[in-house]
């Protein structure tokens, strides 16, 4: 991992830990119990003590961006990586923080928040954003059971140019959902439900299709 890696986890993280202080200077406003999920129709369905949503939940995201980047960047040090999708993710779980951060203290203090609004541009957004990246990936680093893209796979990789063809097509599935995610904030709450099903299953489809294209070699 270079210098400039350390140094962009420490502000990322610093990102994420930041967002403390500004529930630590609202936690007097709070109640003693506030929600930390809604369902697709904005109501509430989950609930955290307010010691736990102020500084328990940056603590659990820190700790997913750093699971995250470790990865992330182990498979960057052993030639398995992909530098533009991890530019990406370094700032995914920071973002997300920020947001859903400001969204929990504003609801918990009785100020109007569209739940569903935000919620559907973060998905939204993260799907648009990795599925832009993901063609980026080097294929030319898959082997052994190692994607272009930084993750294994349980299968051997013996088409290093299938693994290119599979996160295009998976690029533009999660390119058009993020799309579609967007597009139902016109319709009905159930919409957004549907879509976001209808993105999930499409992805998954895309696990034994990859397999084919990647799993073996092309036919001379």
């Amino acid at each position: 991992m270079t210098k400039n890696k350390w140094v962009l986890m420490a502000i990322t993280s610093a990102v994420i830990l930041a967002t403390m202080l500004y529930g630590a200077s609202q936690y007097a406003s709070l109640p003693a119990t506030m929600v930390t999920h809604w369902g697709i129709d904005n109501q509430p369905n989950g609930w955290m003590p307010k010691a736990m949503a102020v500084f328990g939940l940056p603590g659990i995201m820190l700790a997913a961006h750093w699971l995250t980047m470790g990865a992330t960047y182990w498979a960057d040090a052993h030639g398995k990586g992909a530098p533009r999708m991890a530019r990406v993710l370094v700032w995914f779980f920071p973002v997300i923080t920020v947001v859903i951060y400001a969204v929990t203290i504003r609801y918990a203090q009785g100020q109007p928040v569209n739940i569903r609004l935000w919620a559907i541009a973060v998905v939204s957004a993260m799907f648009i954003l990795l599925g832009n990246y993901l063609p980026t990936a080097p294929a030319s680093s898959a082997h052994k059971g190692w994607t272009g893209f930084g993750y294994h796979v349980p299968w051997t990789i013996k088409n290093p140019a299938g693994v290119l063809k599979a996160t295009r097509v998976l690029g533009y599935v999660m390119v058009a959902g993020g799309v579609l995610m967007l597009v139902t904030l016109l319709l009905p709450p159930v919409a957004s439900a549907i879509a976001l099903g209808l993105v999930i299953a499409a992805i998954l489809v895309m696990l034994p299709v990859s397999y084919r294209w990647t799993g073996r070699a092309k036919q001379k």
